[in-house]
């Protein structure tokens, strides 16, 4: 029986709401079809084959890092990234524009490197 000092869970007549005895709260509200997991330490999902999120947005966020344990990272578009730190080497290939700040190789910066006696080429 809920009171004032042990209200319900939530207000909806339709929501499944369950709250564990370590404070963890799984609800799943059929009217919104959101799904909402609370006061837990980790989360696990593991499948045989594949596991898909589709959806508009993904938003993550972690205070320390996001680890990817696979040989091959596919970005099938545009990847925006605010620093890169590439460790092992790798290839481009196609088309690449520099804009602003120096661009530099080997201690040499290229966009302001130039040779005496030569002509530019263009």
């Amino acid at each position: 029986i809920f009171s004032n000092e042990h209200s319900e869970p939530t207000d909806s007549l339709t929501a499944d709401h369950r709250t564990y005895s370590d404070g963890a709260v799984i609800e799943y509200e059929p009217a919104t079809g959101a799904l909402k997991a609370t006061g837990i330490t980790t989360a696990h999902i593991e499948a045989s084959e594949q596991v898909s999120a589709e959806t508009q947005v993904v938003i993550v966020n972690a205070a320390q890092q996001i680890k990817l344990n696979t040989p091959t990272v596919i970005c099938s578009d545009n990847l925006t990234c605010a620093t890169l730190n590439v460790t092992k080497g790798g290839e481009m290939t196609g088309d690449i524009t520099h804009k602003g700040g120096k661009f530099s190789s080997n201690g040499v910066v290229v966009d302001d490197h130039s040779h005496g006696g030569v002509q530019r080429g263009g």
